[in-house]
């Protein structure tokens, strides 16, 4: 049941990332941003984006944002932030 829960938060992470990106960029054409994205190199968020992504997802998925949140590594594509969120939203739970 826990691997449920975390294909679970995966997919819901992975939603909600899509969600924020399109509602910040309303031009976007549907499909545009898919999960191998990367947040990096694509114009899908500024910097401030970025920031506000993070707070939205540790909010929604119940996790402190600490620096870690924001090594590189964890934008190169939307499956990598969603991964990321995943791993926090696991080791959150009691």
């Amino acid at each position: 049941m826990g691997d449920r829960n975390v294909v679970e938060t995966h997919a819901a992470a992975r939603e909600a990332i899509l969600a924020f990106i399109a509602g910040r960029n309303p031009g976007l054409a549907p499909g545009a941003v898919t999960g191998s994205t990367s947040l990096v190199t694509s114009d899908a968020l500024d910097s401030i984006g970025v920031l506000d992504l993070m707070m939205e997802l540790g909010d929604r998925f119940g996790f402190e944002i600490e620096e870690d949140a924001f090594a590189l590594a964890h934008f190169e594509s939307v499956d990598a932030l969603a991964a990321f969120v995943e791993a926090k939203r696991v080791g959150a739970q009691p």
